[in-house]
């Protein structure tokens, strides 16, 4: 797969956390995918990692994943981000810094995807525990 291809898919799997769409996010992602959301513990396989983004879901109103910087190329995506959430409870985090890493397997699809995040900014901003 080129390297757009590859910025296409990671531009839509944003796209489907800004809809809150679960579906549409495994659809890119590997059946075997590996989820490492620093700095909590690896998800692996798509029903680890549908279980945490689903919970996730359930609190959250609104999500935005605002993309700063994008770089590609054949093997892998990296995004610099801001991300913001709105809570069922009324809160809100806004434009927590993030750097994303994604690479993909022979299909074209997300295989492994790690988020680098302050976990005390998290709290500072707002963001609820984990």
């Amino acid at each position: 797969m080129s390297a757009a291809q590859h910025e296409s898919t990671v531009r839509q799997f944003c796209t489907a956390w800004d809809r809150l769409d679960l579906e549409g996010i495994l659809a890119l992602m590997s059946d075997d995918a590996i989820y490492h959301n620093m700095p909590l513990e690896p998800l692996i396989g798509q029903q680890q990692i549908a279980d945490f983004v689903g919970g996730f879901f359930g609190i959250s109103s609104s999500c935005c994943f605002d993309i700063l910087n994008l770089t590609a190329n054949d093997k892998r995506v990296v995004t610099e981000r801001l991300d913001s959430f709105d809570f069922l409870d009324g809160t809100a985090l806004k434009e927590l810094p993030v750097l994303g890493v994604f690479e993909f397997d022979v299909d074209g699809k997300i295989s492994e995807w790690r988020e680098y995040w302050d976990l005390k900014t998290w709290v500072d901003l707002g963001g609820p525990a984990l």
